[in-house]
């Protein structure tokens, strides 16, 4: 695993939104390993249930773009920043299509799935 690139007073509190539990898994070491404390919410709603009830208060948000439910991690990163836009918040998708559309949405970090594993945390931190 690479070297963790903390600050001492950088990472915080992140809520890895993701319906992928082995994809959650992974991500989530990493960003501990990283000096980051995680959560994780297995679908969009249950995250902005628990952001916007106040059980769960993040320095960021990691989302999946594509994720079986009402919305995805876009609807739910969109309605964050209009709603809370206090949390940093980073997308990820391993479909190329969601890539191009996130990215000419503009606003949001986004990463491939898969990438390389300092590029989670460097990205909830803004160093991408």
């Amino acid at each position: 695993m690479p070297s963790p690139l903390v600050a001492p007073d950088a990472p915080g509190f992140v809520l890895r939104v993701e319906d992928n539990d082995e994809v959650a898994a992974a991500t989530g070491a990493l960003l501990r390993h990283f000096g980051w404390r995680v959560a994780h919410a297995p679908a969009a709603q249950t995250a902005l249930e628990s952001i916007e009830g106040g059980t769960v208060v993040p320095d960021a948000v990691l989302a999946d773009i594509a994720m079986p439910g009402e919305f995805g991690g876009g609807e739910l990163a969109v309605h964050l920043r209009r709603r809370r836009p206090g949390p940093r918040i980073v997308l990820m998708t391993g479909h190329v299509e969601q890539v191009h559309r996130a990215a000419a949405s503009g606003g949001f970090d986004l990463l491939p799935k898969p990438c390389a594993p300092a590029e989670p945390a460097a990205a909830m931190l803004g160093r991408r």
